[in-house]
This record gives structure tokens, C-alpha cells and sequence, in this order.
């Protein structure tokens, strides 16, 4: 049996991320793969980014990880103000190293002929989200496979394309995902968790039976916050990691 950890929108939390990196691998995950969002956000992206490139877990480009790339171009200052203070901190203090890999990082990952891996959707725009029917519907109509997986909105969903116009979408339970329909997981977040559930968040996968799981795993919010507050990024990214909003 092939199991299949992903997890994606770390965003500089590694309480967060060594925890679900620990429940995976007692999960016995054959592969982790990392949909894209090491960074952003909280205040450890060094450790997040060593961690992830310890372990060589293939990883994709999320938006926060490209931002810290394009801080010269002139898009960048559409992003919030916390936001592009965040990116500006992160950039700071990363190593040359480090930001060259996650310049190489791809967009797309393919694992099967029919299986496909994206932080966002492949519906049209720069960084659209896949979180509520009309975006899954979106997402429907470009998606190109029967399977694919993405994160970006840091809410774990699944959504089934029915042929009509609206698709079935639901908050991810234990399921077998169905192979005559195309399907798109939304793995939810590490890092920080926007669906009122403030644990991390991850999924598993198993190739053979298609069957999907949820993984929540506890972590030490308090010490993710507190290393918010000590370098002085926006208090709002630390108070909405309690809350899981």
C-alpha cells in the first residue's frame, strides 16, 4: 500500500510543522510532498525552510514563497501592508541558499498520468483559491487530470465535479474518492488554520484503495505566538492562530 502524506501553507511555523511532520511519519507515509507556502506569515522560516530541505520533501511554489521572490516588482505593493511587512521580514532573514530554492521551486507537480499537485487552482488569475462551490466550479472547467490536490485557502475541503453546475463540496471525512469524476483535495493548513479548528492540518493518501483521511494534530500555539510577538511582525498573524481564523 502507498500512502501519501501532504500538507501545504506551512508559513514560518515549526511547532506546527514538526508536529504534523511527526504524525505523518507515524502514519508510515511512503512520500510527503509540501504544496507550496513554507513561508509567511510567522517567524521561522530558516528553521521551516532547513527542515523541509533536511528531509528533501518535494515541494511547490506557494504565492508567499514567489512574493519573497518579486519584492522589486511593482505588484507587490497591492499586497497588504501586514502582508508585505511580513515578506520583507521573511526576506531579511533568509540565506542566499535559501532563497535560490525557493526561486527553483515548481508550480506544477505530477505523481500520476491522472494525478496533480498545485498550491492554488487551476481555474484562471494569478493565485485563485479553490474554498467554496463557484471556485471549485472554476476550478472544474481548467482542471486537466481526475485528481489533483492543492492548499492556498488553509481550509481543508474536498470538492467532486457532478457535470451541472454546481459540485459537490464538503469538509474532508474518511472517503474513497471516486475515479470516474475529477476531484480536488484541498489539503487545508499547518501553519495556520482558517476553518475554526486551530490544529495543524495535513492529509494522507492512499494510491491503491483512493482512500483520503484528515489528519488535526495539536502543536504549541503559545510558543509560535510568542516568537510572533518577539520579532515584532503584525499581532494578527499570532491572535489568529488561537482562534483557527
Amino acid at each position: 500500500m502507498t500512502k501519501i502524506g501532504l500538507f501545504s501553507d506551512v508559513h514560518s511555523n515549526i511547532e506546527a510543522l514538526e508536529a504534523v511532520l511527526k504524525r505523518l511519519d507515524e502514519e508510515g507515509c511512503d512520500m510527503l510532498l509540501c504544496l507550496g507556502d513554507v513561508v509567511g506569515y510567522g517567524a521561522s522560516p530558516n528553521e521551516c525552510l532547513q527542515l523541509v530541505r533536511d528531509r528533501e520533501i518535494p515541494c511547490l511554489m506557494g504565492n508567499h514563497d514567489e512574493y519573497v521572490q518579486l519584492l522589486m516588482d511593482p505588484s507587490v505593493a497591492k499586497l497588504r501592508e501586514e502582508v508585505r511587512q511580513s515578506i520583507e521580514w521573511t526576506q531579511s532573514k533568509l540565506t542566499l541558499d535559501d532563497l535560490k530554492w525557493l526561486g527553483k521551486l515548481p508550480y506544477r507537480l505530477e505523481l500520476e498520468d491522472e494525478m496533480l499537485c498545485i498550491h492554488s487552482s487551476f481555474a484562471a488569475g494569478r493565485w485563485p483559491y479553490c474554498r467554496d462551490e463557484k471556485s471549485f466550479h472554476d476550478n472544474f472547467a481548467e482542471q486537466p487530470v481526475q485528481l489533483a490536490f492543492c492548499g492556498h485557502s488553509h481550509r481543508p475541503m474536498v470538492g467532486i465535479d457532478t457535470g451541472e453546475e454546481t459540485p459537490y463540496v464538503d469538509f474532508i471525512r474518511p472517503m474513497e474518492l471516486p475515479a470516474d469524476r475529477k476531484v480536488m483535495v484541498n489539503v487545508g493548513s499547518v501553519g495556520q488554520p482558517r476553518d475554526g479548528d486551530n490544529r495543524a492540518c495535513a492529509c494522507t493518501y492512499e494510491l491503491e484503495t483512493r482512500h483520503l483521511e484528515l489528519l488535526r494534530v495539536p502543536y504549541d500555539i503559545e510558543t509560535s505566538q510568542n516568537r510572533i510577538f518577539f520579532a515584532r511582525l503584525p499581532e494578527k498573524f499570532a491572535l489568529r492562530l488561537e482562534m483557527g481564523k
